[in-house]
């Protein structure tokens, strides 16, 4: 039978005409072996299971999901570079390679037909990753935009983790080789995803962000050069692919110009991707750090304004119920209160948290025609959720509770408020709403030491500070009837505001009993 086939081979007619479609089959088996092989259904099973199991969360930021989405389905890059690369030892595993040389095609034409395979799981994958991101942007307080070079480059790393998979098979037949190159692979990924704001992490498959060094941002002020480290995985998969063609035996006329399109993506794509932010970016951010109101909008509700970058415009609602909701329990007429977004203060050197920069936001204000601002962040989050986020909602409904008991301007650090004046606060802060109450018992519930309680905002040292029985009393007015307790709070309003007022003295005007707590050694907080 193999004489047969290869005198009719050695006719000099091209199997490959004679056979009409013959390429068009090869591709479309290779295809389904690779969407249908075990690694791949596998991985893309585990992919959906840890985008599923958990949900979206409420007030989620698109801009961020747009790369974090790379981040689960690297897991199915995995998956095709095992699976193209089993594949592709299929031959020598089952022994049957030296029978491939009476195939009707061509060893090169069967390669470029694997190499293409990665383009099914690819194209699925991005069609997943753009289902995430819409169900994200669905969801309730949802804001930023879709980036669509970090969409797309979702499909590239899926590709090139193919097109690897079958180089590394086809430059050694040791299925050893190909589990030590996704090892190898595996830990770059990592390393990528783990190891910003180095700009050397672009080089790795997926780049990633330190989500608390990285807080949700306008689109205009996110520093990733997406569109560069598209070209740089393209230019690679270029690259990996002649390598691939060249070990096949393929023709020397399309395999150059493969290799030399690698070359140039890789190169450019790879110096374009390093680069340090501009010197006009750089300034961009700072003035939107520093001076955010030339960039913001207002919206008055009430007797109060609220000032937001515009992406975040639908936060203002949220704002707005906790402001309300806290001003409707104070006696007297509303009080005029301005809140202004700001971003979060940057980490500073060795990882210390900073103090906010009162004075500088303070003249920002004063030119904008709102003084004494209450600022808020960019994080957001549902209370009950579980995230890091919440400390933002009850730090935010704790500002605005100092501002209407005392009155007093934001610091840049603390204040520490004791008496029952701190009790007050936290109490106001939590009752405004269902969220900050639930922010406030998962703030708790990730608090250890007993010191007091601490309600830092945009991730610096300013926020109120307060003593464990302070904190001991709004939890016992928490939990009293609300009716009650809002009643007497009104009624004993200037008592509990009095600065001369002792967590005893107020839970006996509220109708609470004795408040005890096993005080830290040391005295605590408030002494």
């Amino acid at each position: 039978m193999s004489t047969g086939l290869a005198s009719r081979s050695s006719t000099g007619v091209d199997p490959v005409r004679r056979v009409p479609g013959v390429w068009a089959g090869l591709l479309l088996a290779e295809t389904r072996g690779l969407l249908l092989h075990p690694a791949t259904v596998v991985t893309v099973l585990l992919a959906l299971a840890l985008w599923l199991i958990p949900g979206v969360p409420a007030f989620p930021d698109v801009t961020s999901t747009s790369w974090e989405v790379q981040y689960t389905l690297a897991v199915v890059a995995g998956g095709v570079f095992v699976a193209a690369n089993l594949r592709a030892l299929r031959p020598y595993r089952h022994r049957t390679a030296d029978f491939e040389g009476v195939l009707s095609l061509p060893m090169g034409q069967r390669t470029a037909a694997a190499l293409l395979a990665p383009l099914a799981p690819a194209a699925l994958a991005l069609a997943a990753g753009a289902a995430r991101i819409h169900v994200t942007s669905l969801r309730r307080g949802a804001t930023g935009t879709v980036q669509i070079g970090e969409l797309l480059t979702v499909p590239a790393v899926i590709v090139l983790a193919g097109i690897l998979g079958h180089l590394v098979a086809a430059a050694s037949r040791n299925t050893a080789a190909g589990l030590v190159a996704l090892v190898v692979l595996g830990i770059a990924g990592l390393a990528g995803m783990a190891s910003a704001p180095a700009r050397w992490r672009w080089f790795t498959p997926v780049a990633g962000e330190d989500p608390f060094a990285a807080p949700p941002l306008p689109a205009g002020l996110v520093d990733r050069p997406e569109w560069w480290h598209l070209a740089w995985l393209l230019g690679l998969a270029a690259l990996a692919a002649g390598g691939a063609l060249l070990l096949a035996g393929a023709g020397r006329v399309v395999v150059p110009g493969i290799l030399v399109l690698g070359v140039i993506l890789a190169g450019v794509g790879g110096v374009m991707q390093t680069r340090p932010a501009s010197a006009e970016f750089a300034a961009q951010l700072a003035a939107a750090r520093d001076r955010p109101s030339a960039t913001q909008v207002c919206e008055t509700r009430g007797a109060a304004t609220y000032c937001a970058f515009p992406e975040f415009r639908g936060r203002i609602g949220e704002w707005a119920r906790i402001v309300e909701a806290q001003d409707a329990l104070v006696p007297g007429p509303a009080a005029r209160l301005t809140v202004r977004q700001h971003l979060q203060v940057p980490i500073g050197d060795q990882g210390f948290v900073l103090p906010l920069p009162a004075g500088t936001w303070a003249a920002d204000d004063r030119a904008a025609g709102t003084p004494d601002a209450i600022p808020v962040s960019t994080r957001w989050a549902a209370g009950g959720s579980g995230g890091f986020a919440e400390s933002e909602v009850i730090g935010f409904s704790a500002q605005v509770a100092i501002r209407l008991v005392t009155g007093g301007p934001v610091e840049a650090e603390g204040p520490t408020v004791c008496g029952g004046r701190g009790a007050l606060i936290v109490w106001l802060a939590a009752t405004a709403t269902p969220d900050t109450r639930a922010a406030l018992r998962t703030l708790q519930s990730h608090t250890s030491g007993g010191a007091g309680l601490d309600l830092a905002v945009l991730n610096s040292r300013s926020g109120l500070r307060t003593g464990e029985r302070e904190t001991a009393l709004a939890m016992a007015l928490l939990d009293a009837d609300q009716a009650t307790v809002r009643q007497l709070v009104a009624e004993q309003w200037s008592e509990l505001t009095a600065p001369r007022t002792d967590v005893d003295t107020a839970a006996e005007a509220l109708g609470i009993g004795a408040v005890s707590t096993r005080l830290t050694p040391g005295g605590g907080i408030c002494v």
